[in-house]
């Protein structure tokens, strides 16, 4: 995605499907309160919330891969050695994640992360903020040397209710198309 290179976020104007010339197409978010954030072959929104309770943004970055996995269980494999990493500094606790092939698109994978972050910068007074991270990582199916993936990250109270911004969430990663490529 060849996107200018922002130093900051900065208002979402436009509400336009955004296609890279790897053959990829998305819709930003839509409603208020988003900020965009642009780098190399990725752009970030980020949902402007009270942090005390709640950070929440989503994302796609695409890239070319070095090597091809040959079948939906390398792709996997692939997909989990990017994503299941959780360090061993104690930030986080109680870890899930599961990974699998899409049933409509077998050059997809669908994650899903989640964790207790113990040393998250707005814990505030609780001893965690609960975290999920969920994504679509996809090879095109005309060229499966280019991936994208469209993720969603909330991280919040353990009061708060994230359901609303998970749905927004998925609307994001679900509006991910497949287009020719350039």
């Amino acid at each position: 995605m060849a996107l200018p290179a922002a130093a900051e976020p900065v208002p979402l104007k436009s509400h336009q499907r955004i296609s890279s010339t790897n053959g990829f197409s998305f819709q930003p978010p839509q409603g208020d309160n988003w900020l965009e954030e642009f780098g190399k072959n990725q752009i970030t929104y980020l949902k402007q919330t009270d942090p005390r309770k709640v950070s929440f943004y989503v994302g796609a970055v695409e890239g070319k891969l070095r090597a091809r996995p040959s079948t939906k269980e390398d792709l996997v494999a692939f997909v989990r050695s990017k994503k299941d990493v959780w360090g061993n500094d104690d930030r986080y606790s109680s870890t899930s994640a599961s990974f699998k092939v899409e049933d409509k698109n077998e050059s997809c994978i669908r994650y899903r992360l989640s964790a207790h972050d113990r040393d998250a910068r707005n814990k505030s007074t609780h001893d965690f903020l609960i975290m999920h991270a969920n994504g679509r990582f996809c090879l095109h199916p005309q060229d499966r040397a280019v991936a994208v993936d469209l993720y969603y990250s909330v991280r919040h109270a353990p009061t708060f209710d994230p359901k609303a911004l998970m749905i927004e969430g998925e609307a994001f990663v679900q509006s991910l198309k497949f287009d020719k490529p350039k």
